[in-house]
């Protein structure tokens, strides 16, 4: 028999086999490295996104406590010294409701965690501490949290992996800030000269405010307490007070937006100049006021200018309980939204006026109040004003009643040319009947504090 030789066939498949074998075992070799040097990389990739993911987790959870008490602390600024004790207790107690470290650690508060300030940047004094806010309140509308500020291990986090990298990865440091304050208040971007620079006063016994008497209708457009020409203003809706804001009469859209809703893109009108243009330019914004009776002109919408829930027009010759105005006294019929109050009411009640309002006349009065007839007759005055009898909701006073603009009164003169003025107090004047081109009529109902008038807070980054 002849031994096989590799040209054989049958050697020559058994060298392939051989080769085959070997290139099979050095492949297996070297995807056994390869898996090995992958699953390490994955393990260390997993180990840093652990790293990481905990330190964003830490991250986020600290951004929640900022923001919420940056909200709290926001909402309970008041332009009062008072308001600002309640938004360092207000930020303390929220704080305590969180924790960090998936809730395994609760948070330990800090004072000094928490800064205030004039402006979202913190205007012009920066941000302060409450004590150092306390004698500039009535412009402090503005709260920062930084949790930077509070104990360390707060935002510490211990990593697992990346302290292989170097021993300063050991551990990573977060924190988080948050900036809340006031961004409108309620009020119309119509301003009126107070009748009297007076808060309050006495005529023969009944309240009078700012010169105006409740209960009394006024046109809007004609008030000249000082003599000469009616003076009214265009209030500057989104510039803060202290600054000077840009002729809004070329931007009437953002005006017309701000009447509809009511509301002024501002914090606060006290505590410094407002900007103003002399003569409300009615004619132009008219329609946008009668939104609060149901007619909508753009860019009011039901959906943010509400009407109201009683849209019953108030004027003498529809008027059961009074045919005739007294003379030189009201443009319309007196006590359709707001009775006239006691100053003694006032006096006993320090000034501020109590939920269920202070004490009011009867119509037995009326002869007292306005003298000469036909003031003398009050015919079938109704139990309530005629505004609730007639499907007003609920009490005149709550901020529910559309129909009820609240207009800062200017303190006046107000010399020709000026750009801007002071606001004395917040007039709350009830639309008696839908505003025309020439005229808006309003009944009187009283003033409104600062507080009442202040709107939402947010988050500012």
């Amino acid at each position: 028999m002849q031994p096989q030789t590799a040209s054989h066939p049958h050697g020559l498949a058994q060298a392939r086999q051989r080769r085959t074998r070997r290139r099979g075992a050095s492949e297996n070799g070297a995807i056994a490295i390869m898996t090995a040097c992958v699953l390490v990389i994955m393990v260390a990739m997993f180990g840093f996104a652990l790293d990481l993911s905990r330190s964003y987790n830490r991250k986020m959870e600290l951004q929640g406590l900022a923001d919420a008490a940056a909200l709290a602390a926001a909402r309970a600024l008041d332009g009062t010294p008072g308001g600002i004790d309640n938004a360092v207790a207000a930020a303390a107690d929220t704080a305590a409701l969180f924790s960090v470290f998936y809730n395994n650690l609760p948070v330990t508060w800090s004072p000094a965690a928490l800064t205030l300030g004039t402006a979202p940047d913190g205007g012009a004094g920066g941000w302060v501490d409450g004590t150092s806010a306390k004698p500039n309140a009535q412009r402090v509308f503005f709260a920062r949290v930084d949790t930077a500020m509070l104990a360390a291990n707060h935002g510490e986090i211990r990593n697992f992996l990346m302290p292989v990298l170097a021993p300063a990865f050991a551990t990573t440091n977060v924190a988080a800030a948050a900036v809340a304050g006031r961004d409108s208040l309620n009020a119309v971007p119509l301003a009126i000269c107070a009748n009297s620079n007076t808060p309050a006063a006495s005529s023969s016994g009944e309240l009078v405010e700012y010169g105006f008497r409740r209960g009394v209708a006024y046109d809007l457009m004609q008030l000249k307490p000082y003599g000469g020409s009616p003076q009214h203003f265009l209030v500057n809706p989104i510039a803060p007070p202290g600054t000077i804001g840009a002729s809004m009469l070329g931007d009437l859209d953002t005006v017309k937006a701000s009447i509809c809703t009511g509301k002024m893109a501002v914090p606060t009108l006290q505590g410094g100049q407002i900007t103003i243009e002399s003569g409300f330019p009615l004619p132009s914004l008219f329609q946008q006021f009668n939104s609060r009776f149901g007619t909508y002109v753009a860019p009011c919408q039901a959906s943010s200018a509400a009407a109201d829930a009683n849209v019953t027009s108030f004027q003498l010759p529809g008027a059961g309980w009074i045919k005739q105005q007294p003379a030189g006294l009201s443009v319309g019929p007196l006590w359709s939204y707001a009775k006239a109050v006691t100053y003694a009411s006032y006096v006993a009640n320090g000034g501020v006026e109590p939920q269920t309002g202070y004490s009011t006349y009867t119509t037995a009065n009326w002869a007292t109040l306005y003298p000469g007839p036909p003031a003398a007759q009050a015919q079938s005055y109704p139990t309530t004003t005629p505004y609730q009898n007639t499907g007003g909701a609920g009490a005149y006073k709550t901020i529910y009643n559309t129909r009820v603009l609240r207009i800062p009164l200017l303190q006046c003169p107000v010399s020709s040319g000026a750009t801007t003025a002071r606001v004395l107090g917040i007039g709350k004047f009830f639309m008696t009947v839908p505003a025309t081109s020439t005229a808006l009529y309003a009944e009187f109902a009283g003033t409104e504090s600062w507080a009442a008038i202040r709107g939402g807070a947010r988050l500012y980054r």
